[in-house]
C-alpha cells in the first residue's frame, strides 16, 4: 500500500463524495478549508482539517505550496484532487510527486499535454482520433480573421489552457470577431492565467458526448460507456445522462475504441474523459478535449455500470491492476442527473449568493451535495451547489422520477435553477431525446413555456404569513384582520422588476372553519392613485389550515384547500417582511411593502448602475468625465467564475466612478453613475 491517509484538494460535495469512499476503503481522511469554509461539512466528515488560506480560491484551494504543507503537517502521504481548482494544473501534479507524495490522477506530463487544446489536438490527430477543423496559435485579430475565412463561418473560440465554458463564443459574423476575441482572451485570462485562443468550426445542431475511460499502471485501458451533455447554457452542462439517446450499439463501441486507443498512445492512467460533438446526422464524432480528471457527472456512469469511479481511482493510484476488462463493462438502465445552481435562469442566469435558510433533500434518488439549513452560499467559487442523480429501467421512468425529485427538493433563501430544471425535464424536446447544444440558447424564457409566475396557494401562503402568523383556524389573530382599519400590502419580487401590488385581507367564512382571502391589484393610498374598476381581484376560500413551524420560528410548512384544493407548501423567513415559498419545484419571494415611496412609477435609476450581484471587478473601461453611448461596456464583473460586462444605461457622462479594477463588491453597490446628455442642448452650448 503506497498510502493510508488521503488528503482532498477539494471543498464541497466532491470532498464529502471522495471522503466517504475513502472512508469505506479504509483510508484516514485529511479535508482543507478556507475561511469562507470554516463550518463547511466537508470539514466535519474528515477526521482532520487543515485550514489553508482566506476565502478566495486563489489564496486556498489553488493555493498549492499551502496543501503540499498541509499534507506534512496532517500526515497525509496522497492527494485526492477532486474537479476544479488545480485538478488539472501539471505543475501542481509535478509538485506532489516531488514532495514525496501521490497524486491521484495520471502524469503531470500527460496533464500538461491535454491541458492545453492546441496540443491535445495534433496529438489526438496523431493517434488517429478525428478532429475539428480549426487553427491554433492565432494571437492578433488579424490572425483570427484569416483563419475564421479559411475554416467557414460559424466559427467556435476556445481557451486553449482550459474548460468549463469559460473563454468560449460562438461567432456567425465576421464583423463580431475582434470583439469576440477580446472577450475569449480577457476571460481564458482571468480563468486559465493564459490568454492563449484557439479557433474551430462550430459543429451547431450537434450533441456533446463524452467517453468514460479507466486505465491503470500495468496497460490495462477501458471505457466505461458514453454520457450526453447536450443540455447546456453558455457551454456548460445543466443535464447530463447515461447512456446517450442519441447513441447505437455501433456508434458505442466504435467511440470507445477511439477513446481507448487515444488512452493507450498518450500512456494515460485513472479516470478520465474524452469529449466529442457528434454531428447532426450522428454518424461523424470530432474530438474536443480530455478531462484528466474525474467529471462532475461521474456519478451517471456509476448508476448504469455500478462500479464506485473513486473507488477505482483510489485503487489505480496504489498501484493496483484493475481486476475486470472490457467485456465485464455491462451498462444497465438509465441514468440522469441535474445541476443544481444558485443562479437565476430567469436573469441571464445571474449567480446568486446568501444565506441557505431551507434546505431539505428529496428522498429516494441520489443527492451529492454539502449542504444544510443555514449553508452561506459565498461568491468565491462555482454556482453548483448540488446534483440530483436518477436511475431507472428506462430513459422515461428515469426522467419522471428525477421530474418529481426537483419539486421534492426545497432550497429557500437563495435563488436555484430548480424550477428551470424540472421545465428542461419536461420539455417535447429533451423527453423525445433531441436536446442538441444548441437548445437552450434558442429559448425564450419569457415564454409561456418557460414562466413561472406564482400559484393561487403560493400567494395565499404569502398574504396569510406576512400578514401576521397563522396558528389556526380558531386562533385570535387573523392575518390582516380590518378590525384596525387597515389591510396588508403585499408584491411577488421574484423578479428584481416586480412591482404590482396586492391589497391582501383575511375575514371569518361562512362555515366555522373558513377564512376567506380577498386579494386585489392596486395602488397604496400614498399613492395618491384611484385603483382602476377593472383591477384583478381574487376572493378565495380556505379551510383545514395547519401550520407547522421549526424552532427558531423562521421556517416551516402551511398546509390548507383553497376552494377544495388541498396543497401543502414549504417557507422559510428572510428577515420580517420577506418570505421564500416552495411553490413546486420553483421558489418565490414576498415582500410585505411598509414603504410606498419605493413603489413609484417613476424607477428612479436614471442614469445609475449597481452590482447586481456580489462580484468581483476585473476591468474598468472607463474613467469620470468621460462620454459614453448607451450599451457601452463600462465595467466587467466576476462572480462565481461567471464574467458579466456591464453596459452604460444611457448615454452621457460618467459621474461618480466607484469602483476599481480588483475590488469585491456587494450586490446593490454603486459602480457609477451616467449623467444624461440632450443632444440638442449639447450643440446649443457649444454654439
Amino acid at each position: 500500500m503506497r498510502f493510508d491517509t488521503l488528503l482532498i484538494a477539494n471543498r464541497g460535495e466532491i470532498a464529502l463524495r471522495v471522503i466517504r469512499t475513502a472512508r469505506r476503503l479504509g483510508l484516514r481522511t485529511v479535508a482543507v478549508y478556507s475561511d469562507a469554509d470554516a463550518q463547511s461539512p466537508h470539514v466535519q466528515a474528515a477526521h482532520l482539517a487543515v485550514h489553508i488560506g482566506a476565502s478566495a480560491a486563489e489564496q486556498s484551494y489553488r493555493n498549492a505550496a499551502a496543501i503540499i504543507d498541509a499534507c506534512r503537517r496532517s500526515g497525509a502521504q496522497a492527494i485526492h484532487p477532486g474537479y476544479g481548482f488545480l485538478s488539472e494544473n501539471a505543475d501542481f501534479a509535478q509538485a506532489v510527486v516531488d514532495a514525496g507524495l501521490v497524486f491521484v490522477g495520471p502524469t503531470a506530463k500527460v496533464i500538461s499535454l491535454m491541458g492545453n487544446k492546441a496540443q491535445a489536438k495534433l496529438t489526438m490527430q496523431a493517434a488517429g482520433v478525428p478532429t475539428v477543423p480549426g487553427e491554433q496559435g492565432c494571437t492578433s485579430v488579424a490572425q483570427i480573421l484569416a483563419a475564421a475565412e479559411k475554416i467557414g463561418f460559424p466559427v467556435i473560440l476556445k481557451a486553449a489552457a482550459g474548460g468549463g465554458g469559460r473563454g468560449m463564443r460562438v461567432v456567425h459574423d465576421p464583423a463580431e470577431l475582434p470583439e469576440m476575441f477580446r472577450q475569449a482572451q480577457s476571460e481564458a485570462a482571468s480563468a486559465f492565467g493564459s490568454d492563449e485562443i484557439i479557433i474551430e468550426r462550430a459543429i451547431e445542431q450537434g450533441r456533446h458526448i463524452e467517453v468514460q475511460v479507466l486505465c491503470d499502471e500495468h496497460g490495462t485501458c477501458l471505457h466505461l460507456g458514453e454520457r450526453d451533455c447536450s443540455t447546456q447554457r453558455r457551454f456548460q452542462k445543466l443535464i447530463e445522462e447515461a447512456p446517450s439517446p442519441a447513441v447505437n450499439a455501433g456508434l458505442r463501441a466504435a467511440m470507445g475504441e477511439v477513446a481507448r486507443n487515444a488512452c493507450r498512445a498518450i500512456g494515460y492512467t485513472g479516470v478520465g474523459t474524452l469529449e466529442f460533438l457528434l454531428d447532426a446526422d450522428k454518424e461523424h464524432f470530432y474530438f474536443m478535449e480530455m478531462n484528466t480528471r474525474l467529471q462532475v457527472e461521474h456519478g451517471v456512469t456509476e448508476l448504469v455500470t455500478g462500479l464506485d469511479l473513486v473507488e477505482q481511482q483510489l485503487r489505480v493510484a496504489q498501484g493496483e491492476a484493475l481486476p475486470f476488462d472490457q467485456n465485464d463493462v455491462v451498462m444497465r438502465g438509465h441514468a440522469i442527473e441535474v445541476r443544481v445552481c444558485a443562479e437565476d435562469p430567469w436573469q441571464g442566469y445571474l449567480p446568486q449568493v446568501g444565506t441557505l435558510g431551507l434546505w431539505q433533500a428529496p428522498e429516494g434518488i441520489r443527492t451529492d451535495a454539502a449542504l444544510h439549513s443555514g449553508s452561506v452560499i459565498t461568491p468565491f467559487y462555482d454556482s453548483m451547489v448540488a446534483k440530483l442523480l436518477a436511475h431507472a429501467d428506462t430513459r422515461e421512468a428515469c426522467a419522471r422520477r428525477l421530474h418529481l425529485a426537483c419539486e421534492e427538493t426545497t432550497a429557500l433563501g437563495v435563488r436555484t435553477n430548480l424550477g428551470f430544471l424540472q421545465r428542461c425535464l419536461a420539455h417535447p424536446r429533451f423527453i423525445a431525446g433531441e436536446v442538441t447544444t444548441d437548445f437552450l440558447g434558442k429559448q425564450d424564457l419569457q415564454s409561456t413555456e418557460w414562466a413561472h409566475a406564482p400559484s393561487e396557494h403560493a400567494q395565499a401562503t404569502a398574504a396569510l404569513l406576512l400578514g401576521g402568523g397563522v396558528g389556526s383556524l380558531n386562533a385570535p389573530e387573523l392575518a390582516g384582520d380590518r378590525r384596525d382599519g387597515r389591510s396588508l400590502w403585499m408584491r411577488d419580487v421574484t423578479s428584481p422588476t416586480a412591482t404590482t401590488l396586492h391589497e391582501c385581507t383575511v375575514a371569518r367564512g361562512d362555515a366555522p372553519d373558513q377564512l376567506r382571502l380577498h386579494c386585489r391589484e392596486g395602488h397604496p393610498p400614498s399613492k395618491q392613485k384611484r385603483t382602476p374598476p377593472d383591477a384583478p381581484t381574487h376572493t378565495w376560500h380556505i379551510n383545514n389550515l395547519q401550520s407547522e413551524t421549526n424552532a427558531t420560528d423562521k421556517s416551516g410548512t402551511l398546509s390548507f384547500a383553497l376552494d377544495g384544493l388541498w396543497r401543502r407548501l414549504r417557507w422559510c423567513r428572510d428577515g420580517d417582511a420577506r418570505l421564500w415559498i416552495q411553490d413546486r419545484a420553483d421558489s418565490h419571494v414576498f415582500e410585505r411593502v411598509v414603504d410606498f415611496s419605493a413603489t413609484d412609477d417613476a424607477d428612479g435609476k436614471g442614469g445609475v448602475l449597481k452590482a447586481p450581484m456580489s462580484a468581483r471587478v476585473i476591468a474598468v473601461f472607463v474613467e469620470a468625465g468621460q462620454q459614453v453611448a448607451k450599451d457601452d461596456p463600462l465595467v466587467v464583473l466576476e462572480s462565481m467564475k461567471m464574467e458579466m460586462p456591464m453596459l452604460a444605461p444611457c448615454a452621457g457622462r460618467v459621474e461618480k466612478l466607484s469602483v476599481a479594477t480588483g475590488m469585491q463588491l456587494n450586490a446593490g453597490q454603486l459602480i457609477l453613475e451616467v449623467a444624461e446628455h440632450d443632444a440638442a442642448s449639447e450643440k446649443e452650448s457649444a454654439a
